[in-house]
């Protein structure tokens, strides 16, 4: 019986579209139902007592998105990112016990949802936005590995090199977008005047993990093709030649050089 009436109790609080909306499609729109497991009294029925208890859990859920999301929320204002939530939440209710994961199809639903179309007129960068923080989020949570030290590439031995593969930490992304929001979360994150995108155009950013601490930068369109390259296993020869046919055979080596020095001593790579 209590298993019975928790199992109710989370169904009416977590309905998307409310309580009395919820026992109207259940056929109870007068709530009698409710009489088994929620008291009235002269202060409140049953019916608007729950209602307190929903409201109460959208608005929980409401302060985390705004927390998890919070360059998003400065974006769209007060109004702007209740409404986006609202319609997340009617199209996605929450699947998860734990509020972490509340708002890992945020950005899905702001890109490719129907329903976020009204959104996506008035805010068309927003999901790139969000794409961006939900990769923050991701890295913090993601796995540790040990971190591949310079020396160990300097052991190496020379016909070792050309058919290396490189292994990356696994909280390392690079996220392709078609807005330039990186500057707005950079404005965000500085307590500076947010400005809105104004055009499209496309850039790359890379997101890691580095003691205990989640990171960022813009990355130059080479090095973005070279480090996904690396990520799915290209080896070390191949990576030279696509700078060379970038950069020229004169200036690939100090290139891909200085590249591999630098997410070395980042903490991009992960020793094997």
């Amino acid at each position: 019986m209590l298993s019975h009436v928790q199992r109710r109790l989370r169904e009416l609080l977590a309905s998307p579209e409310g309580v009395g909306a919820a026992l109207r499609e259940a056929g109870d729109p007068s709530a009698a139902s409710l009489s088994g497991f929620v008291v009235s009294d002269a202060i409140l029925a049953a019916l608007p007592r729950l209602e307190v208890y929903a409201n109460a859990y959208f608005l929980r859920i409401l302060d985390v998105l705004k927390d998890d999301f919070g360059a998003l929320a400065a974006a769209l204002g007060e109004a702007g990112i209740h409404d986006v939530v609202t319609g997340y939440l009617l199209a996605h209710p929450p699947r998860h016990p734990s509020l972490r994961h509340v708002g890992d199809r945020l950005a899905a639903y702001l890109e490719g949802d129907p329903r976020a179309e009204p959104f996506r007129r008035r805010w068309p960068w927003c999901a790139d936005l969000a794409r961006l923080e939900t990769a923050l989020q991701d890295a913090f949570d993601a796995p540790d590995a040990a971190a591949l030290r310079r020396e160990a590439l300097a052991a190496l031995p020379q016909d070792v090199w050309p058919t290396l593969r490189l292994g990356f930490q696994p909280c390392v992304r690079v996220l392709h977008l078609g807005w330039p929001v990186a500057a707005l979360y950079a404005a965000w994150e500085s307590d500076a005047p947010i400005e809105p995108p104004a055009a499209r155009e496309s850039v790359a950013v890379l997101v890691w993990r580095r003691d205990e601490s989640v990171r960022w930068r813009a990355l130059e369109p080479l090095e973005a093709e070279l480090l996904e390259r690396a990520r799915t296993g290209t080896r070390f020869a191949a990576l030279c030649e696509i700078a060379a046919a970038a950069r020229g055979e004169a200036g690939a080596p100090a290139l891909v050089a200085a590249l591999l020095g630098h997410w070395v001593e980042t903490g991009l790579l992960a020793a094997e």
